[in-house]
């Protein structure tokens, strides 16, 4: 059975955004970025929330169709349209063909895709994160944290992991200041 992997970047004090939505605390330097880009070539498939989905699929698909010239970004911007993307919407009535929509019925359609064939499942965004942790899903959390407090704004885990406890799997320093966790379900 594949992992379904909830990731991002935190701030220190675990939030994702401030509290005006800004997440430029988190801009990574080139060491972070490449993590992050073995880890989204890595993946078998990322699943996303409308919110995130809306704001990372048209940038990194325009940057994908035409490169910057920046190599770390560029690269990103590959494994990002070649990863399969899954986005859970009540609200959007259509995505884009490549992509799939789950409006209906998302424990089924996500344990079913956690039982078929393929690499780890990517997820990251608040909401999709706070709603696969109430029905159980999330097997791993994986987080970058950023040296920096924002002191409020969307964090990064909701009311529905209270209480939940994890094992640490996983941890690293970046050479920039930031540290890796990765945690599974204890």
């Amino acid at each position: 059975m594949r992992k379904l992997i909830y990731s991002g970047n935190t701030s220190l004090d675990g939030y994702i955004e401030d509290e005006n939505g800004d997440f430029d605390w988190s801009e990574p330097d080139e060491e972070v970025h490449r993590f992050w880009n073995d880890w989204i070539r890595d993946a078998g498939a990322t699943l996303l929330g409308r919110g995130t989905y809306e704001s990372m699929e048209p940038y990194w698909t325009d940057l994908a169709a035409n490169p910057s010239g920046e190599e770390v970004s560029d690269e990103f911007a590959r494994a990002w349209v070649e990863t399969p993307l899954y986005v859970v919407s009540r609200t959007l009535e259509s995505v884009p063909e490549q992509h799939t929509l789950i409006s209906d019925d998302v424990e089924a359609e996500v344990k079913r895709l956690k039982e078929s064939a393929g690499g780890p499942i990517d997820s990251g965004g608040a909401g999709i994160g706070n709603t696969l942790a109430e029905l159980g899903l999330i097997d791993e959390l994986m987080m970058v944290v950023s040296p920096v407090p924002v002191g409020g704004g969307k964090a990064f885990l909701g009311p529905a992991f209270a209480r939940t406890k994890w094992k640490l799997i996983e941890h690293r320093t970046f050479g920039s200041g930031p540290l890796l966790l990765r945690y599974e379900k204890a």
